[in-house]
């Protein structure tokens, strides 16, 4: 089995009073599970509770080679009760942490795609599964997904609370409930059930526009979609001569059908910026253009002035001038420079994710 304890899901929970539990105590638990998804759509923190009638708390996990009781521990943010009780039994494949009620609440950052749970396609959507039938192993017991012993969970309830830059498409799960969206969170209810297994498909709320700007890739347009909006990036040679900011006829053309999509996507903000080589600006163009900051800057700022000559909303743009500051290939060679030669105009949900979280998601892998 591979490693499963970074995401929570994998945990596996056992309500006993030992390792075997009476009957007096076959009523079950009821628990719920919040996932916060990420804006990247790729992470979650992750709040679950159970709460039962039993003496003790017992959650088992899978084993991790190198790892100690103590590490387990550390994965958690929050543990209530705070107990690092650990049972003596084990076996090849699992450890056990003995809390010493049954109550228990935990918080817990997770990596969604881990033992391939979460896949993304080419157009951005998001394929979740709490379980993977290829890559895991049921329990000895038979046990797979969300599950609880000795008895079902009497109810159980999962919640995924989406940001705003993503959005449910469809969702299922193996066993009968009620599903319930309210507003950006979607929550499943069950009764009476065990071994859950959930199918969550999930993408960007810009997908619309992005479908729509799909029909103007082709040889120097490349259109692609972020967690955080749509990406599309332009060739130099689609829209200026070299080393002007003036717009070419052609480069118009192309502004001309990309302005009817952003017409019809209003909720999208607007980021055009501009990006040129490291070769430095010559001699006759100097007095206009001292470096490539003030040419990629100014090539920006007319690609803004056009499309809102064609009717887009102003209070929609932002320019933004890197000069070679972000190169796509080496600046070493002719073939590298011109992909580095570029505008990129990125479509963004008028409520998106502020620099510092964005910051916090770029470093994710060290929460």
């Amino acid at each position: 089995m591979k490693q499963t304890t970074h995401y929570f899901l994998s945990v596996i929970l056992l309500m006993s009073s030992s390792l075997s539990v009476s009957s007096e105590y076959a009523d079950g638990a009821i628990s719920e599970r919040i996932y916060f998804i990420q804006e990247d759509g790729r992470h979650a923190l992750v709040y679950t509770t159970s709460r039962s009638d039993f003496s003790t708390y017992s959650l088992w996990f899978a084993k991790q080679k190198g790892y100690t009781a103590e590490n387990y521990l550390e994965d958690f943010y929050y543990l209530y009760p705070n107990s690092d009780n650990w049972l003596a039994e084990e076996d090849d494949k699992y450890m056990a942490l003995k809390l010493p009620y049954g109550d228990f609440a935990s918080l817990k950052w997770v990596n969604l795609e881990e033992n391939g749970r979460l896949q993304v396609d080419k157009d951005g959507v998001y394929y979740f599964r709490n379980w993977n039938e290829e890559e895991e192993e049921k329990t000895a017991e038979g046990h797979y997904g969300i599950w609880n012993s000795p008895s079902d969970f009497k109810q159980l309830a999962c919640s995924w609370v989406f940001p705003q830059n993503l959005e449910p498409v469809t969702y299922l799960a193996n066993q009968k409930g009620e599903w319930k969206q309210r507003h950006n969170t979607l929550t499943y209810y069950g009764q009476s059930v065990n071994d859950l297994f959930f199918a969550i498909q999930y993408r960007p709320t810009s997908g619309d526009a992005y479908n729509a700007l799909k029909g103007l890739e082709g040889e120097g347009v490349e259109v692609e979609q972020q967690p955080t909006g749509v990406k599309m990036t332009l060739a130099e040679t689609l829209l200026f001569p070299s080393g002007v900011a003036h717009i070419s006829d052609g480069g118009t053309a192309l502004l001309d059908k990309l302005a009817e999509s952003l017409k019809q996507q209003t909720a999208l903000n607007i980021v055009v910026a501009g990006h040129t080589d490291n070769v430095p600006i010559g001699a006759e163009l100097e007095k206009r253009f001292p470096t490539n900051w003030e040419l990629s800057s100014k090539r920006a700022i007319n690609i803004i002035h056009y499309l809102v000559a064609q009717g887009i909303d102003e209070a929609r743009f932002e320019a933004q001038a890197f000069s070679f500051m972000h190169p796509l290939a080496s600046n070493d060679n002719e073939e590298g420079r011109s992909k580095n030669r570029r505008i990129e105009i990125m479509l963004t949900d008028a409520r998106q994710i502020t620099n510092t979280t964005q910051a916090q998601l770029d470093n994710a892998d060290a929460y």
